[in-house]
């Protein structure tokens, strides 16, 4: 604690630094420009548009002064640094209106309802920006089901969800949505909202699993004249098909109601309130409002309306608080404030990286032009003293590798370590290959998402340990293999095995993507270090030791990253308690949140269930630890079979534990996170950064980068072993097999020259995805995972366990199941963890059907399970 207080940074994520971006230009009839309340807004093509609002051109309402609806539109351009107004060929709307619901998409900005001088609208239109004409484009929508004001309308994807309002018969409860990719566009009625409301703040965002709608606030008109306030905050679930109350909206400590605020989905999964009127004034105005209605004389009424127009005058502003809330934890808390005058009336809108609010209402009856910008404020989160033990273990960790590099002469040491690595550091490494980046990262954040129901995925590791043990490694050592599928080929045929080592190389070219691209993330985010210089330095030093070391190298550097980030995860499980006060309050949490539930027995495999996890977790594990090269390769670097099937089981029983210290930090940093909101990070775009961000932010300085060398150390170790295995099969299935009377001095040579060209092409992969975005880094694994080597499994299984099954009929099963996967993928919802066992499944049938069909003569001896 001491270091941390002595050398750490002051911790403070969440900063947005505003400012005045540009002012709103005068109106096409040249008058004074004093802003609009109400207007449609939003970003498409590259500019910001504001069209339409209200404002009162000739005097306060109270000085007798009109509110007069608009028509105009203004565009606003980015230029560099700065932005400037520039003009549209089309500069109005075809109606004067105010008070609709706008909300942005990429094929434009969706304008619903509002009011006019004749009542309100039903009408709904997209709106866009054509650059090259320099004009504004209008596509009419299906008209909303009912006319609506002061709505909230968000969107997931290509529809648009349309909630609350109000109009001539007061306020709505209605939710409606519409699918823009539908080609028969029509409004659908959802449930209802369970109250009746306007002027509420509406947003998607994702709430750990998937994206749910937020409506926050807002007001209700009643016949006594005096409107209820709100400062509940309803999440209504897609998935479900309900809503559900969340955590009232609070500024960490006090509960307040808020209406006409406005607000922005950011990061991943964080909610950012602006302004809002608490209701105080808003009250006392329409308490007058009620009271001069009811004043018997002209008297009483001049002066009540005397000390309203007083009350309106010396109005203050609206609330400037400027709000954070957590959907993961259901969290609240006050981040900072708007400067000069917060704008309420108006929309919202990320802008690239930054925030803009476009004009609105700073005091009854008054409006800005002011366009305001905010930026949220990104700096490295590293002391110096984290920076130089990063700086020292880099330089350790490649010290080490050098330990390991001198004793490969021949493709035997680079590919099977001469057969000499003893069976607990193989087995040490078999772990270590799956505690990467992902795990240290993934689970943890999944686990803080969602709740333990991924739990069994793991333990399903130990499930299949004597299925590979008995049946899968015998093959390997007994055969001399060096590749997994050499196996195949002996069994079947070589196209079998070139089919299926072709598909493991893809599988590997976008697994290692991922690796060096997970933990590049996490370290520009917490170090600053740009992510093009951390994603070249893992690749970098990967290629370098894995061309020059071979798979010795890979394993006993896989032992030791082991040990730095068990010791690093086993020092957050006992120092995560001491942060978290209130245990009652948290334990309540958990129990009312659903985190802990380890068992989803629903029968639905578009969810990840108990079945789904445990099946899918089976046939994922299955081909991983039996048929996938990285692994398998680990077994033929023992002495012998009964070594590798002991290294087989220390690394299955290791995941028991380390399971359960991963998943339970992940509880715990919900507990940390829920009790000190104010500490997560809004910026966050992946919730997989959660856990490096504790570690930076939280842990003592020193130990923070003791453990993100650990995670450098853990995508390197992993990289290198994907590298090393994926150059075997381009060597002995490939290579070999066309040039088979090389030389071990040129077989070696093409072995390096492999993984080189590996290392570059891979580093290439893992820049391009970190330009091009990629959502949650464990569910895309997963995805790849079970896409890819579903079919290969099969192929493992016809050939073990059955007799009759023949190359031509196992090559044709892999191929309908790569295409029955894409027919899975494209055109159903089943979950992402089944496609390794409906590829696995769809191989064996059609590769045991076609072979039944198309028999052959084989020499099947001592290949399968039977002889």
């Amino acid at each position: 604690m001491f270091l941390k207080s002595a050398f750490a940074q002051d911790q403070k994520a969440n900063e947005i630094s505003w400012t005045a971006a540009a002012e709103l230009p005068s109106a096409a009839d040249n008058q004074k420009q004093p802003g609009v309340a109400g207007a449609f807004t939003g970003v498409h093509n590259g500019v910001l548009i504001v069209a339409a609002g209200a404002n009162f051109p000739d005097g306060k309402p109270w000085e007798g002064g009109k509110k007069v609806y608009r028509d105009d539109i203004y565009v606003l351009q980015k230029q560099g640094e700065s932005v400037q107004w520039i003009t549209a060929k089309t500069p109005k709307l075809t109606t004067r209106v105010a008070y609709g619901a706008s909300t942005t998409l990429p094929e434009g900005i969706v304008c619903l309802g509002g009011e006019t001088d004749n009542g309100f609208s039903r009408k709904a239109f997209l709106m866009q920006w054509d650059a090259a004409k320099k004009d504004i484009i209008f596509k009419m929508l299906p008209d909303l089901p009912v006319a609506l004001a002061n709505a909230g309308v968000t969107s997931i994807g290509n529809t648009i969800y349309v909630v609350g309002g109000e109009n001539s018969e007061g306020p709505s409860d209605g939710f409606f949505s519409l699918d823009l990719s539908s080609e028969n566009k029509q409004w659908q009625s959802l449930p209802v909202l369970p109250a009746t409301l306007s002027h509420a703040v509406v947003v998607a965002q994702n709430n750990g699993k998937h994206s749910c709608i937020y409506v926050i606030g807002g007001r209700s008109s009643t016949s006594s004249g005096i409107s209820d306030l709100h400062n509940t905050n309803y999440c209504f679930d897609p998935n479900a098909n309900k809503w559900i109350k969340r955590g009232n909206i609070s500024d960490g400590t006090t509960v307040s109601t808020l209406s006409a605020g406005t607000g922005v989905a950011n990061g991943a999964s964080y909610i950012l309130l602006f302004g809002g009127d608490k209701g105080n004034v808003f009250h006392q105005i329409e308490t007058f409002n009620a009271r001069i209605a009811k004043a018997s004389t002209q008297e009483e009424k001049q002066k009540l309306q005397i000390e309203k127009v007083q009350l309106l005058t010396g109005h203050q502003g609206f609330s400037k608080d400027v709000l954070l809330y957590n959907t993961v934890t259901d969290a609240w808390t006050k981040i900072g404030e708007m400067p000069d005058f917060a704008q309420v009336t108006t929309t919202a809108v990320k802008w690239g990286n930054e925030i803009f609010i476009p004009s609105g209402e700073i005091k009854p009856g008054t409006r800005t032009p002011v366009i305001t910008k905010g930026t949220i404020a990104h700096k490295p989160f590293f002391s110096w003293i984290d920076s130089a033990v990063l700086f020292v273990c880099f330089l350790l960790m490649t010290a080490g590798r050098f330990l390991f590099t001198g004793k490969t002469s021949n493709t035997d040491d680079y590919f099977k370590g001469g057969e000499r690595i003893p069976q607990w550091a193989a087995g040490i490494s078999i772990f270590g290959a799956k505690l990467s980046a992902i795990t240290f990262m993934g689970i943890p954040a999944k686990t803080y998402a969602t709740d333990w129901t991924y739990f069994f995925l793991l333990m399903t590791i130990i499930m299949v340990m004597p299925i590979v043990a008995n049946y899968f490694i015998p093959f390997y050592r007994r055969l001399h293999v060096t590749s997994a599928y050499e196996y195949l080929g002996k069994r079947f045929n070589y196209g079998s095995r070139v089919m299926a080592s072709a598909l493991y190389v893809l599988l590997q070219i976008g697994r290692m993507g991922i690796v060096v691209l997970l933990p590049s993330i996490a370290l520009t985010l917490v170090t600053g270090i740009d992510i093009n210089i951390c994603i070249i330095m893992i690749g970098a030093i990967s290629i370098f030791f894995t061309v020059k070391g071979g798979i010795e190298a890979v394993i006993w550097v896989e032992v030791i990253q082991v040990l730095i980030l068990a010791t690093g995860a086993l020092f957050c499980l006992f120092y995560l308690p001491f942060h978290i006060s209130d245990w009652d309050a948290g334990v309540q949490e958990l129990n009312s949140a659903e985190k802990l539930k380890v068992f989803d027995l629903r029968f639905d495999f578009t969810e990840p269930t108990f079945w789904v996890v445990v099946i899918g977790g089976m046939a994922i594990n299955l081909l991983t630890y039996g048929t996938d090269q990285t692994t398998v390769q680990r077994y033929l670097t023992t002495k012998s079979e009964k070594e590798s099937r002991k290294s087989l089981k220390l690394g299955a029983w290791l995941t028991l534990p380390s399971t359960l210290v991963f998943f339970s930090i992940g509880t715990l940093l919900f507990l940390f996170f829920r009790e000190h909101p104010q500490q997560v990070n809004m910026a966050l775009e992946n919730q997989d950064n959660i856990f490096p961000w504790y570690i930076v932010s939280q842990l003592p300085a020193g130990l923070s980068g003791l453990l993100i060398a650990g995670i450098f150390a853990a995508a390197m170790s992993s990289t290198e072993a994907s590298m090393n295995s994926t150059a075997t099969l381009l060597t002995t299935d490939f290579y070999q097999k066309f040039k088979p009377a090389v030389t071990p001095k040129q077989t070696l040579f093409f072995a390096r020259t492999t993984t080189l060209l590996l290392g570059i092409f891979v580093t290439c992969i893992a820049l391009y995805m970190a330009h091009k975005g990629v959502s949650s880094l464990w569910d895309k694994f997963n995805t790849i995972l079970g896409l890819f080597t579903g079919c290969i499994g099969g192929a493992f299984i016809l050939g073990i366990f059955t007799k009759r099954a023949n190359g031509n009929g196992v090559m044709t099963g892999m191929a309908i199941s790569c295409v029955t996967q894409i027919m899975i993928q494209q055109y159903t919802d089943i979950h992402l963890l089944m496609y390794a066992f409906t590829g696995l499944v769809s191989c064996v049938i059609f590769g045991y059907l076609f072979s039944l069909l198309f028999p052959t003569k084989q020499h099947i001896k001592g290949l399968t399970m039977y002889e």
